[in-house]
């Protein structure tokens, strides 16, 4: 049993009583006093030592935002870095190039769309009914067939052109009957005969195009014409009413389009340069320059360490020992030295592997002594 201060004061006293009273000393049975080496063992059942593991309190995998081959490695295994530091680059000609494509395909739709709204212009106005006239005309004439002075010109051009005909065919039977004596030359003969066979082509389409004027325009014809004439008027109804609502929303909706199109390329190239989110050290470089990266894979590592984590695993009959705030001493024998720090994270529940809840103890790391991965024995 533990005596209490004031105990001892009152046994110093009667010691002194005795020892005044009688001229030899006498020994006194101190029965309240405390056995050291219980007190000392005891001490030691209240002590317990977790082993755990340094962690940053950050630590963040760095992805690239797209595939490519790397162009350049800024930052090695130790450097210390800033947010917002590069940490690598990828190569950016390609994503430029669809840069620049990007940004010419939405100058594009933007025209595009301002065409619409401000509606067709005069001349493609006049164009189009000119288009229209032309096919409605040419439609009633086939219709109507050809008037008389027409047909007078086609006889007499199917007359001149079978003149020309017969022509030819003298010339050609006499010089070949000559080159027969070897009076005139072989190319003199091909020249006459090519001469004959222009002539019997132009004659042929004389003859057609009168035969079809005395004939009449097909059924077949005059519906294909009648088709054209529609689709002229149409394209000319279209052209001077301008651009519909729902036309002008599809230009709009051309224009965001292409402006998305552009934004994402503009957000590719911006990433071509992989930046570091937090400050603290590159724990681990994956990459090297001139290979392909991938973005499912991690090309580094970058931890916090101005604060870290000694991460332990406490049982169930251990928890007790442990509330947020409460002050504990962390041996790390990486640095034979104690440190001090503080709970400030408890897991709600229990490892399933381990059966154990885990306990973070965060520790101040100004100086970065401490580095992840070291261990550290947590006593309390």
């Amino acid at each position: 049993m533990r005596m209490h201060k004031w105990s001892y004061v009152w046994v110093g006293a009667a010691l002194m009583t005795v020892l005044s009273g009688c001229g030899t000393v006498q020994p006194v049975a101190l029965s309240g006093a405390v056995n050291p080496g219980q007190s000392t063992a005891r001490a030691a059942d209240q002590t317990r030592s977790f082993a755990g593991v340094v962690e940053g309190i950050e630590e963040v995998a760095i992805f690239a935002k797209s595939p490519g081959r790397v162009a350049a490695v800024l930052k090695d295994t130790g450097d210390e870095i800033d947010a917002g530091a590069p940490l690598f680059a990828l190569e950016q000609e390609e994503l430029a190039a669809s840069l620049r494509i990007a940004k010419a395909d939405l100058a594009l739709a933007k025209a595009k769309w301002e065409e619409a709204k401000k509606g067709t212009r005069t001349e493609e106005v006049q164009y189009a009914e000119a288009g229209w006239q032309q096919a409605n005309q040419k439609y009633l004439d086939v219709k109507n067939g050809k008037r008389p002075e027409e047909m007078a010109q086609l006889e007499a051009a199917y007359q001149s052109a079978k003149a020309v005909r017969d022509l030819n065919a003298a010339k050609r039977d006499r010089i070949q009957a000559l080159y027969v004596q070897g009076a005139v030359s072989k190319q003199a003969l091909e020249d006459a005969q090519s001469a004959c066979s222009q002539a019997e082509a132009q004659f042929r389409r004389s003859e057609e195009d009168l035969a079809l004027a005395k004939q009449g325009a097909t059924q077949a014809t005059l519906q294909a014409l009648q088709a054209n004439v529609e689709q002229m008027k149409a394209m000319a109804d279209k052209a001077k009413n301008g651009a519909t609502p729902e036309q002008i929303a599809q230009y709009s909706a051309g224009v965001e389009r292409a402006q998305a199109v552009v934004d994402n390329a503009e957000y590719q190239l911006k990433n071509a340069a992989v930046k570091s989110p937090i400050k603290g050290y590159v724990s681990a470089k994956i990459i090297h320059a001139g290979e392909m990266i991938s973005p499912n894979a991690a090309a580094m590592t970058v931890v916090n360490t101005e604060k870290v984590y000694v991460v332990i695993g406490a049982a169930q009959k251990d928890l007790e020992r442990f509330y947020i705030g409460k002050e504990v001493d962390v041996a790390v024998d990486a640095l034979h030295k104690t440190v001090r720090g503080k709970v400030e994270r408890i897991s709600p529940k229990a490892d399933a592997g381990t059966d154990t809840f885990t306990v973070k103890v965060v520790i101040e790391n100004k100086e970065g002594a401490l580095r992840s991965g070291m261990t550290g024995i947590v006593s309390l």
